[in-house]
């Protein structure tokens, strides 16, 4: 093989040490990922959470973990700036602790490392979903990307459903003081639903999801609650709610994208909606302009998971629409539209999540 050195592209060396530096750190935050999956599952952060500095043996001690690993593993975490290290001590700063191990911190957000170990469990059904139809169907998802997404979003439901997103949905709040009957529709585990039937005890909420061990984990979740009566879980997909209505509220929390047949869904919304309900999708937060959010972290994560998980889901099942988990607020509000909803509105953008509603008329 001989190189033509006339026609030879010229290499930028500074761009390529600048990508080289971007990938190793990726990689070393995966590498990190993987830590802090370890860490959680093993109570660690739970541990050094209050504890003030702490040797790696105490930690041991404390967890009934080989010492040795420990020691490695807290190594990690504080070249990583997980933790501090004074001498042979380690701890866990409280600003730190919010987002690893306190549960209904605001910032709390460590089970998304969950979501991710799933991306890899499931790497070869996915290689095989590239190759092929594109599907991945729910039933291949490992569970741990099942609990991960309900711990993970379970903060934004915590700290924003009732604070943040109903209050910017004109009407809702009275409807649902006033006894609204509710269809939560790819409810999974089932917390926004029991969320909603303990902040309003007068309204009825009905869960559904056509993913069977979802279910039974929501009805699992509602016997710990103290099984509320206004709180009914069914395994169902979107377009069979209709027969369980009529509602006066409809929602999807981060769920719409997910779905083989979104439009299709909208329409059976509106059918199962009396005069004047209310339709509500809270989706992850994106823009319409894809490439406005290159190098956002958010927009990173989003676009993964998209690949990796939502997409393929959506490919798997009837309709295939694959709208995927971003794309931003004015496909979700055409979308409304062209169900039969009237006047859809982006009701609040939190940078975080995006809420859309619409009114039956």
């Amino acid at each position: 093989m001989t190189t033509d050195t006339q026609n030879s592209p010229t290499i930028d060396e500074a761009r390529v040490e600048a990508f080289l530096g971007q990938l190793i750190t990726d990689f070393a935050g995966a590498s990190s990922t993987a830590m802090t999956v370890l860490g959680d599952r093993l109570g660690l952060y739970r541990a050094l959470t209050g504890a003030g500095p702490v040797t790696a043996e105490k930690l041991a001690a404390q967890t009934g973990l080989h010492p040795r690993l420990v020691t490695e593993w807290l190594r990690q975490q504080a070249v990583s700036g997980y933790v501090t290290v004074a001498g042979d001590t380690y701890e866990l700063p409280t600003e730190h602790a919010l987002a690893l191990s306190v549960v209904d911190s605001p910032a709390y957000v460590v089970a998304a490392g969950e979501i991710i170990t799933g991306y890899f469990l499931s790497m070869e059904r996915l290689e095989a979903a590239f190759r092929g139809d594109g599907g991945l169907d729910h039933e291949e998802v490992p569970g741990c990307t099942y609990h991960g997404i309900e711990r993970y979003f379970r903060t934004a439901y915590v700290n924003q459903l009732a604070q943040t997103w109903f209050p910017a949905v004109p009407g809702l709040v009275a409807k649902l003081e006033s006894g609204a009957r509710v269809a939560d529709v790819g409810c999974g585990h089932g917390f926004a639903s029991l969320l909603i039937g303990n902040t309003w005890p007068g309204a009825t909420v009905s869960g559904f999801d056509r993913h069977q061990p979802s279910i039974a984990t929501a009805r699992a979740r509602a016997i710990e609650a103290g099984s509320p009566a206004n709180v009914s879980f069914h395994v169902a997909d979107s377009a069979a709610i209709g027969g369980h209505g009529p509602f006066d509220v409809v929602v999807f929390f981060d769920a719409l994208h997910d779905l083989g047949d979104p439009a299709a869904a909208l329409r059976a919304a509106y059918d199962a909606l009396a005069p004047g309900g209310v339709v509500v999708a809270v989706e992850p937060w994106s823009a319409d302009d894809w490439t406005s959010t290159i190098g956002m972290p958010i927009t990173r994560i989003g676009y993964a998971s998209s690949a990796a998980l939502c997409t393929p889901g959506s490919l798997s099942q009837p309709g295939a629409y694959g709208l995927g988990t971003l794309g931003g607020p004015a496909k979700r509000l055409s979308l409304l539209a062209e169900a039969g909803f009237a006047d859809p509105i982006l009701a609040a953008d939190t940078g975080f999540n995006l809420v859309v509603s619409a009114t039956k008329r």
